[in-house]
């Protein structure tokens, strides 16, 4: 699934989730329609829902995780909304606030519940880093031709142990993809449930962010190309990685331009 572009993963997660809730027909509908009803209803709905919530983590890509169990206060009401809508334009006899408070409250529980699994996911699935005296351990057990002897191996032998050990590498570029991070070695990609900001803290010494969704390994570029007013960077990998506004200076400073 990580391999699929994000539109190819949006559309495959709204046919499954259709196709599934108009077999199953819950809250209702599998008395009320019939199997072309309940898959076109199933569809609105769950489009409507993941193009909100695709909305909804780009307005709140960087926030604190504070406000993002805040919002899910309007977003719930949203999603409870567009279902209040859709029944009352298809079920005579739905309407009024105890329905809609009905689905609100119900609503609210479901993208809390989740919410909260993405939280402790994201807090107690990463792995722990190693201590110092493992270090060794590992190199031995990579191989050590398998990652780069510059001054900032330590950290990035502790940040690769997060990768299976073939594609444990020396390090090219960090790439964030939704709430995945996407890392690039000289020996594959893998990705993993972690923040971009994370990762960069903790390979502060080994590169360098140049973009709100991009960190390098400096000594990974290739060559720097201007197009238009932007800065490109291409990379060993082939990829070229954009250059942003913000993080120009720090890309100057680090001679990558």
């Amino acid at each position: 699934m990580r391999e699929i572009p994000v539109f190819g993963r949006l559309v495959l997660l709204w046919a499954l989730v259709t196709v599934f809730a108009a077999a199953a027909g819950p809250f209702g509908t599998f008395e009320g329609l019939g199997f072309w009803g309940r898959l076109g209803y199933w569809a609105v709905i769950t489009g409507l829902s993941i193009l909100l919530t695709r909305l909804q983590l780009h307005l709140l890509r960087r926030a604190p995780q504070l406000l993002r169990f805040a919002s899910q206060l309007p977003y719930g009401l949203c999603l409870a909304a567009i279902a209040h809508g859709m029944n009352v334009l298809i079920f005579p006899h739905w309407g009024g606030w105890p329905d809609f408070g009905f689905l609100a409250l119900v609503t609210l529980s479901v993208v809390l519940m989740i919410e909260a699994a993405v939280f402790f996911g994201r807090l107690y699935l990463r792995p722990v880093n190693a201590r110092p005296d493992s270090v060794s351990e590992d190199a031995a057990e990579a191989g050590s031709e398998t990652l780069d002897p510059d001054p900032a191996s330590d950290s990035q032998l502790l940040f690769q142990r997060r990768l299976p050990l073939d594609k444990r590498g020396t390090l090219i570029r960090l790439e964030a993809q939704d709430h995945y991070l996407l890392v690039v070695t000289d020996r594959g990609r893998e990705s993993l449930l972690m923040r971009l900001g994370d990762a960069a803290d903790e390979l502060s010494e080994a590169g360098l962010r140049v973009h709100r969704s991009h960190w390098v390994t400096p000594e990974q570029v290739q060559r720097h190309r201007r197009q238009k007013g932007r800065d490109f960077l291409q990379m060993a990998d082939g990829t070229e990685v954009p250059v942003s506004r913000s993080y120009k200076p720090a890309a100057q400073a680090a001679g990558l331009l």
